[in-house]
């Protein structure tokens, strides 16, 4: 048996896809903690809010983020975000969950979803 003859001469080149991990896009994304619920995670380039009033601070515009509704350092979920982008309406719901679980149920897995579930005191979905 014998392979057949193959030219690599006329072989074109295969660009590789993919995206430059330092350069941030923004946008939508959901981040799956290991054992964790879905994080909510939005990204984008402007002028840095006050902490306190929010009012949008005199500084130079920046690269930052959200988590949740919180804001996190970029480090902390650029570039791990970039490969599960979703849409605002999607963005919306998983912070509007947080913010109900915060408000309603403190200790269920929807107060707190950086933390691990435990499944054996976890509320039951029905």
């Amino acid at each position: 048996m014998t392979r057949g003859y193959v030219d690599y001469t006329q072989r074109t080149s295969v660009q590789a896809t993919g995206f430059d991990v330092d350069a941030p896009v923004a946008g939508w994304y959901r981040i799956w903690p290991a054992g964790a619920l879905a994080s909510g995670i939005r990204i984008w380039h402007g002028f840095p809010r006050d902490p306190v009033t929010g009012e949008e601070l005199d500084r130079s515009p920046r690269w930052q983020a959200e988590r949740d509704g919180t804001y996190v350092e970029l480090a902390e979920v650029w570039p791990k975000a970039a490969k599960d982008p979703i849409t605002q309406a999607e963005y919306e719901y998983l912070v509007g969950r947080v913010e109900w679980g915060r408000k309603h149920a403190p200790d269920s897995p929807q107060a707190q979803p950086r933390r691990k579930v435990d499944l054996l005191t976890a509320p039951l979905p029905f």
